[in-house]
């Protein structure tokens, strides 16, 4: 049996960025940088296992991205600007203070919005 090769992890990695699904992307990173770790690859490996802690993070598995931290001892260090997510929770678009006034007054309205239709 043939095993797993750098191009399919790429492509269920793009998928499910594409596909907004944060979960699996986070687990294909976590997966993919495991498989790049034993191909000596340890660079791009970090990098992988980097992004799927945010990943993790933006998802609400706070379990599992501790589980990571406690594993990988360079993510305790981590910045999100050094993760390379496709796919990011709307709290994190941006670092411009303008954009994320906009964002949480966007939020905000549509809660109030969503009130009202409700009553």
């Amino acid at each position: 049996m043939k095993g797993p090769s750098r191009q399919a992890f790429e492509k269920a990695i793009d998928a499910s960025g594409e596909a907004n699904m944060i979960h699996l992307e986070a687990m294909a990173k976590e997966r993919y940088a495991i498989f790049l770790g034993r191909e000596k690859y340890d660079a791009l490996a970090k990098q992988y296992v980097t992004s799927s802690y945010w990943l993790y993070q933006d998802w609400g598995a706070h379990a599992k991205a501790l589980q990571l931290s406690q594993q990988y001892e360079f993510l305790k260090h981590s910045k999100r600007c050094n993760a390379q997510s496709s796919t990011q929770s709307s709290a994190t678009i941006t670092d411009d203070p303008s954009r994320q006034r906009k964002t949480v007054y966007l939020f905000n309205t549509t809660l109030r919005n969503r009130k009202r239709i409700s009553l």
